[in-house]
């Protein structure tokens, strides 16, 4: 007779349950131990910086929206828009046009943003540029609301002790053997502990490397024959 194994979809780790791993991994608590507050707060510190490094890793897609979000919209010559207070990168932008369809628009970067002729108004923007100040300039200047929509990158939310870490489910885990990596040195593990800490965490990191990668959409763009062709080869 088979064994029905339970199941679930809502397995999840808590922040302090992430804390109290890495601690375990440092040898700084047993099992069973409680988490002292001062380790409490030193860990959430450093789990909340390690959390906000995901992107400068290569986590490119660790909290896209799961849905897209209406932008506010007024009408002014050039249109400039405000992101969500969310957001942190890797737009995608569309209008919905008459018949109710969304429609991709273009990203531009700035220097075929500024040979535009910004006075330029119509029914449906084409493109769009994201300002240093991350401020969203649409050209042309629509005319009416256009209904726009944009899914996005946002930051990740601070940590809360009793709460799951604002990332998506296979991470979770992994988080933990980052963390002990993170704070092996400031609770004096030992070189060979360290280093067998840090190999773990590379693993880790490397698998969820490998999902970020996978996840990430395919992006290509048309040769603008800028660089140089001939010289140095490092030139090229």
């Amino acid at each position: 007779m088979a064994t029905v194994v339970p199941t679930t979809v809502d397995w999840s780790l808590s922040t302090t349950d992430v804390i109290k791993g890495a601690l375990q991994l440092c040898q700084a608590i047993g099992v069973g131990e409680n988490i002292k507050a001062d380790d409490s707060e030193l860990c959430m510190a450093s789990l909340d910086g390690l959390i906000k490094e995901l992107p400068i890793h290569g986590f490119s897609w660790p909290q896209v929206t799961a849905s897209s979000e209406s932008l506010g919209w007024t009408l002014s010559t050039p249109c400039v828009l405000v992101p969500p207070p969310d957001y942190f990168g890797s737009p995608v932008l569309k209008y919905t046009d008459a018949s109710g369809k969304a429609v991709e628009l273009m990203r531009l970067p700035k220097t075929a943003f500024e040979a535009l002729d910004l006075t330029e108004t119509a029914v449906y923007p084409r493109y769009y540029y994201v300002s240093p100040d991350l401020a969203f300039n649409i050209w042309p200047a629509p005319t009416q609301d256009p209904g726009l929509t944009m899914t996005y990158q946002a930051i990740i939310p601070d940590l809360i002790l009793t709460a799951t870490p604002g990332i998506q489910q296979q991470y979770l885990n992994s988080l933990q053997y980052l963390l002990a990596d993170e704070i092996s040195l400031k609770y004096g593990v030992p070189q060979a502990e360290r280093a067998e800490i840090a190999a773990r965490a590379s693993v880790k990191k490397n698998m969820m490397m490998q999902w970020a990668v996978d996840l990430a959409p395919i992006s290509i763009t048309v040769d603008d024959c800028t660089y140089p062709t001939t010289g140095p080869l490092e030139w090229r």
